[in-house]
């Protein structure tokens, strides 16, 4: 370890990058937010620039920095290659603002795993725009299942429910089963006929998640349809959990719940009760931390 060391940990997801930072001299942690910085959205450069710049304006303060490290984990830098890339070009971009550099860029997912367990063993169920399993054996190896996107899955996501919830409607024009999401879509979008259904989704092409809340408010005041969807779909996502299992007997019995879509106690309370059938000797509990800190440890055990 090196005399004055500087840790970094990022959280760069769809919307916004979150910064926490700490080191030997500092009275405390360090954070800061900044934009997007997805490089499968806003492009590798924008990316880079952005990471850097908010490492950097966090650095001014504390020169000279003997050894920087530094875990990213990004949202849209799921492949090897794409992380390898992006952290080379961190690690150049850096290399100027500390004696030495080390960068390690993730999927914002495995971040989740270290906010829950440290270098633990356990599985962590993510649903949020998108949902994804991952899970670390007590040997160390990271499995996952899901992390389609919403083309090919993203069960029990926002962007599935809310898909499902605009299906009910349209059903429900043809003389399907009546829901009460039919009015509620109605009077928050102004849709409520078929040729304006069709050109809203196909034409306007709305973010199809910001649909989940009707459909989970729906299921909480009892419509039968839009519970029936809310069930299938967490459902689907504990399948992925069976799936994980089915794989490997090795994981330290422990879910961490995180994202978006946990934040209403209706959806957490569904997910809960599904995995509480399928998994019923787990310990299932919505994550304490932010996932910026997984990254924050994960810094930390760069160089060890």
């Amino acid at each position: 370890m090196s005399a004055n060391p500087f840790f970094v940990g990022l959280d760069a997801g769809g919307s916004t990058t979150l910064l926490l930072a700490e080191c030997e001299e500092c009275p405390g942690r360090i954070d800061r937010h900044g934009p997007a910085a997805n490089p499968q959205r806003v492009g590798m450069d924008q990316s880079v620039q952005v990471l850097s710049a908010l490492v950097q304006k966090t650095l001014r303060a504390q020169r000279p920095v003997d050894h920087l490290s530094v875990c990213a984990g990004v949202a849209g830098a799921g492949r090897p290659d794409e992380q390898q890339a992006l952290a080379d070009r961190l690690r150049r971009t850096l290399g100027d603002d500390a004696r030495s550099v080390s960068v390690e860029v993730v999927h914002d997912a495995c971040i989740a795993l270290d906010a829950a367990f440290g270098a633990e063993s356990g599985l962590v169920v993510i649903a949020g725009t998108g949902s994804v399993v991952l899970a670390r054996t007590r040997g160390g190896t990271a499995r996952r299942v899901g992390w389609w996107g919403h083309l090919l899955g993203d069960p029990g996501s926002g962007y599935a429910v809310g898909q499902a919830g605009l299906r009910a409607v349209a059903e429900a024009l043809d003389g399907g089963a009546d829901t009460i999401l039919r009015p509620r879509v109605a009077e928050e979008y102004g849709v409520d006929e078929r040729a304006a259904l069709i050109h809203w989704v196909y034409q306007d092409r709305p973010p199809l998640q910001d649909v989940a809340p009707l459909v989970i408010e729906a299921s909480a005041d009892g419509d039968t349809v839009a519970t029936d969807i809310l069930t299938a779909q967490v459902n689907e996502l504990v399948r992925q959990v069976e799936w994980l299992l089915g794989e490997t007997d090795d994981v330290a019995p422990r879910i961490a719940l995180l994202g978006g879509m946990l934040q209403n106690e209706h959806y957490a309370a569904a997910l809960r009760r599904a995995l509480a059938d399928r998994v019923p000797d787990w310990s299932v509990e919505v994550l304490r931390h932010e996932p910026v800190v997984g990254a924050l440890r994960r810094a930390r055990r760069l160089d060890e």
